[in-house]
């Protein structure tokens, strides 16, 4: 399989995600927070699984969105193989260490029917232990791995870079880089789990 690399100077990372979940009726949103972004996404079924019950406790929109307080790194635990369409990971992967984050994406690709569909920062975005919404996850929100391009490449993703994504806009950029740094790009890795039927 020939994976695909691009790069586009625009921020709307959503809109390509919905895209690539035209085809999908399912799915499970790993790290989601208080389902913010997981709101946005076009897909009937919804599920999102994050470790910080606190999150979860504080979702204020009415979308049905069924919540699970579950660890990542014990998916398989939880989910059958080949049981819901797409699995996504939203700025997620960089608060694992790396040998524990692939482990997690190795249990999404078997979870997901169709893609896993991964956003992060490129390379190693520095972040504290900060709670954006001061609810206790500190801890969580520290970033412990970075990736690049070829990261994801050799496990056979798609990638679409996302030139310049981070900037003085991001209150955690502006915070650890100051106001003269140089953006940082992000990724939006993806990959086709569809099984290969014979013709």
């Amino acid at each position: 399989m020939t994976v695909t690399i691009s790069t586009v100077t625009h921020k709307d990372f959503l809109v390509t995600i919905n895209e690539l979940l035209l085809d999908s009726h399912s799915l499970l949103d790993v790290g989601c927070g208080m389902c913010v972004t997981l709101k946005e996404f076009h897909c009937p079924i919804k599920i999102g699984v994050d470790v910080h019950r606190p999150y979860l406790e504080k979702v204020k929109f009415g979308e049905q969105i069924i919540r699970l307080n579950f660890a990542a790194e014990r998916l398989s635990e939880l989910f059958l193989p080949n049981t819901l369409d797409s699995v996504t990971l939203i700025d997620v992967i960089e608060h694992f260490e790396k040998k524990a984050a692939l482990d997690v994406l190795r249990q999404s690709e078997e979870i997901a029917c169709k893609k896993v569909i991964v956003f992060t920062p490129r390379g190693f975005f520095q972040q504290k232990e900060f709670d954006y919404y001061g609810l206790g996850g500190e801890s969580y929100q520290r970033h412990r791995s970075g990736w690049e391009v070829e990261d994801f490449q050799k496990l056979g993703y798609h990638v679409v870079v996302f030139s310049k994504f981070h900037d003085q806009s991001n209150f955690a950029f502006l915070e650890i880089y100051g106001k003269d740094a140089e953006p940082v790009d992000a990724l939006l890795a993806w990959k086709d789990c569809s099984p290969i039927r014979d013709l």
